[in-house]
């Protein structure tokens, strides 16, 4: 307890809160850089592939007029009246399309056409006469699927078309090129641009790993310009609109191609995968590629505005910490669109978020901990310096007396208890500078008076009013230290009968009632009342009670002592028929230095401590003291204390 008390005066609860606060920053700042790290270990990818989307969607940019598409619709297929086209069809709309710098076909010309042979050849010197015309190709189980070998030779280029699956079935980035039995072959969009003429950042495609591009997307789908493939056809579409622009060929119909999910879909439309490849040639043209940090610097990044709450949280109020971290969510997603949207790249909040929002409760438990350990300590060290009764409090088992709201019920308890203890102390001062001093002042009166008068007073006289005036003071000190004694020094517990001490309580007052022809009453104390308590203590409470029950009493009164068992207490009355008490006096009765009826001339002689010398006791004691009184009917005080051996708390 010695230790505690010098850790409360040595400034220990502002070291705890540091320390605490240190652990509560190491804590989730490690778990922010571990969910970083390892987020596909705890499946933080899912909430950053969301994230990811949305922000992508606030992040589009307009479609470059550079790239369009010929799309193979719904109407186009009713039109032509066939599917597949005939390949003597696509060689008609390569003829439209010779302003192109360059054409991607995006359909699979693997199988012959067994009905129109010559249809092969058509396609074929369509294309070389187009010369810049670019063929996919399909990778299955590591092996690529080539088209008929004369419209390879007569391709300008070939690429894989393959899309790039996440592991939820999204297309988020693009392959440059895989790695195949046969080499190295590049993307579709990697030939494009080598067709087009953009040697560099085909290049620069080519250089890099085989690691995915993340591509940022124009929009969902039907952002590109687009041009149904029967208008082109028609010359619906003049051909000059192709002029200088890469052009990409594919199906849009429904149920026709391939439609895959990106991160714009949400539960919308799926876009086709002509789409997805003209937004990868958006990215490689514009450099539009997002790029992401080593997995170090995101998480290191990530641990910035966890630790940023945390010092919030360590000099801020709580409602103001909480309109901080809701300020930094906000700004945590504004960063990271405008790294999106101006700086193409992109780093996982998730881990961020999470770290953030365990910082708020971690910091929360443990400021609440310290606290509430240092009001302990606080509560404690009173006790142990008898500054306060224990017993006034709640005795519950260890896991209640543990828990908040117990801890402040304690605290709400003792700060009342504070609050009465400077409220005593100040009547205390008042009681040392009048009631104490005037029985001296009348002393050193007498004593001067006696010195200079012409006609000095009787010896015995002047004795005698010096006399009166010591024992006042005397009495005075006695009351106070006897109070002050019942209230904080320890007691002395052992196990009493209460049945014997009432009678021997009773019979000590005998003389007093008897010289007032007052009569006394014990009833109930046949039987043994054993309870744990200070014998000396409790006989002087008890005393007084008796005691003021027969200065209070008429002449030649009636006084009753009783004691009866109540479940598991011992409940001691005292009852007379006496003048009694107003409910005002009664709300007053038990403060120390306060006396009714002092202006009645037979009022009997006090301090007005008996009583608050007789609640202290029985407090201490685990009991409880009331009583009930009406003017002109007389006064009954109760008195209850716990039956030793029933299970309730041992008094302190």
């Amino acid at each position: 307890m010695q230790v505690r008390g010098a850790l409360i005066k040595d400034g220990g609860l502002d070291r705890r809160l540091r320390v605490e606060w240190l652990l509560v920053v190491s804590i989730a700042m490690l778990l922010t850089f571990l969910l970083s790290c390892f987020s596909h270990n705890f499946a933080l990818h899912r909430l950053d592939h969301l994230l990811y989307g949305q922000t992508l969607a606030l992040a589009t940019r307009p479609p470059p007029e550079e790239v369009v598409i010929v799309v193979l619709d719904d109407d186009s297929i009713d039109e032509l009246g066939q599917w597949p086209l005939r390949r003597a069809v696509h060689a008609e709309l390569l003829a439209r399309l010779h302003l192109a710098k360059a054409v991607g076909l995006d359909f699979v010309f693997r199988d012959a056409s067994p009905a129109y042979p010559q249809d092969e050849s058509i396609l074929a010197q369509a294309m070389s006469r187009h010369g810049r015309v670019v063929l996919p190709l399909v990778v299955d189980d590591g092996r690529v699927l080539w088209p008929r070998p004369i419209l390879a030779q007569a391709a300008a280029g070939l690429g894989i078309i393959n899309a790039h699956l996440g592991p939820d079935s999204v297309v988020r980035a693009m392959k440059p090129y895989w790695q195949t039995a046969q080499g190295k072959v590049d993307h579709f969009v990697v030939a494009m641009l080598d067709v087009a003429g953009h040697d560099s950042k085909a290049q620069q495609l080519r250089a890099g790993d085989e690691t995915p591009r993340l591509m940022s997307f124009v929009g969902g789908p039907g952002s590109f310009k687009m041009y149904p493939y029967a208008r082109v056809l028609d010359d619906s579409v003049p051909s000059e609109a192709f002029e200088g622009k890469l052009v990409l060929v594919g199906a849009w119909a429904s149920a026709l191609g391939d439609a895959l999910s990106v991160p714009l879909s949400g539960t919308g439309e799926p876009m086709s995968g002509v789409e997805i490849l003209a937004n990868g040639l958006h990215n490689a043209l514009g450099q539009h590629w997002i790029r992401t940090p080593h997995f170090l610097v995101t998480a290191l990044l990530s641990t910035l505005p966890v630790l940023m709450v945390c010092i919030a949280l360590r000099r801020l109020s709580p409602r103001r910490s909480l309109l901080v971290i809701l300020g930094l969510v906000v700004l945590i997603f504004i960063a990271h669109w405008v790294l999106m949207r101006y700086f193409h790249v992109w780093i996982g909040p998730s881990a961020a978020l999470l770290g953030i929002m365990l910082a708020y409760p971690l910091w929360s438990w443990r400021l609440q901990e310290a606290a509430l350990k240092q009001v302990d300590a606080e509560l404690d060290s009173l006790y142990a310096q008898h500054l306060m009764h224990f017993q006034a409090l709640p005795q519950d088992d260890i896991a209640v007396r543990h828990s908040l709201p117990h801890r402040l019920v304690r605290l709400h308890q003792a700060m009342g208890m504070v609050r009465q203890a400077i409220g005593l102390r100040e009547e205390a001062l008042r009681f040392l500078s009048h009631d104490m001093r005037s029985p001296q002042n009348t002393i050193l009166a007498l004593v001067q008076l006696q010195r200079r008068s012409r006609s000095p007073k009787d010896q015995m006289q002047l004795l005698d009013r010096i006399e009166r005036s010591a024992c006042r003071t005397l009495r005075l000190v006695d009351g106070f230290v006897r109070l002050a004694r019942a209230e904080s020094m320890e007691l002395n517990l052992n196990e009493i009968d209460l049945a014997g001490l009432l009678q021997s309580v009773c019979d000590e007052q005998w003389p007093m009632a008897h010289h007032r022809n007052i009569t006394i009453s014990v009833e109930g104390v046949e039987r043994p009342a054993f309870t744990m308590a200070d014998e000396d203590q409790l006989r002087r409470a008890l005393g007084n009670l008796v005691t003021n029950a027969i200065q209070y009493s008429p002449q030649d009164g009636r006084i009753w002592c009783r004691l009866r068992g109540q479940g598991s207490e011992w409940v001691i009355e005292i009852e007379d028929k006496g003048r009694g008490m107003t409910a005002d006096q009664i709300s007053r009765l038990f403060h120390p230095f306060r006396r009714f009826d002092a202006e009645v001339p037979d009022n009997p002689a006090g301090i007005g401590l008996g009583l608050a010398l007789v609640r202290a006791v029985v407090l201490r004691h685990g009991g409880r003291i009331s009583v009930e009184s009406q003017p002109g009917q007389g006064s009954t005080f109760r008195v209850s204390l716990p039956v030793f051996g029933s299970g309730a708390a041992t008094p302190r």
